[in-house]
């Protein structure tokens, strides 16, 4: 699952429907809605926008997490992964709070209006390895994920 995909399927998909929505509201034709609805979805999402491109860009593995204070399940899950985050130096950790502006890249992975945080992805050169919605992950799930793309970068490269 590519990081940039979602998020450029996401940005279309609120765009259209924002678009049409006002449109229908306000009886204005649906093409003069583009520049507002833009305006609208970089003003939201263009934090998180942003943020998606840079870890896009990224050579190193990202451990994502996004999650809230008043959360349980993520004041649970978070010292785990700031746990496995401290023995595994060669990961960079990108730890939000849902209600920080980048804190919105949530709907963006998940597609979804609702769901349930936290929200953990294992991204590595824009690629989506693993995504874990609502629940509390333990370390040993983070050394699977962790050990399978080790074994993917470390594989022989034959010469010919």
């Amino acid at each position: 699952m590519d990081l940039n995909h979602k998020v450029q399927g996401f940005m279309a998909r609120k765009q259209e429907r924002l678009a049409r929505e006002l449109s229908e509201k306000y009886s204005v034709p649906l093409n003069e809605m583009d520049g507002v609805v833009d305006s609208f979805l970089k003003d939201t999402y263009g934090p998180a926008q942003s943020l998606a491109e840079s870890i896009q860009d990224k050579e190193k593995a990202i451990l994502l997490f996004i999650g809230k204070k008043d959360c349980a399940i993520c004041q649970k899950s978070k010292p785990i992964l700031e746990g496995f985050l401290l023995s595994h130096a060669d990961l960079e950790g990108v730890l939000l709070d849902y209600s920080q502006s980048e804190g919105l890249l949530y709907h963006m992975i998940h597609e979804e209006e609702k769901g349930m945080l936290p929200l953990i992805a294992f991204i590595f050169q824009g690629t989506m390895r693993m995504i874990s919605c609502g629940e509390c992950i333990c370390t040993a799930v983070y050394e699977k994920y962790y050990n399978e793309l080790q074994a993917e970068c470390s594989q022989n490269i034959y010469v010919h």
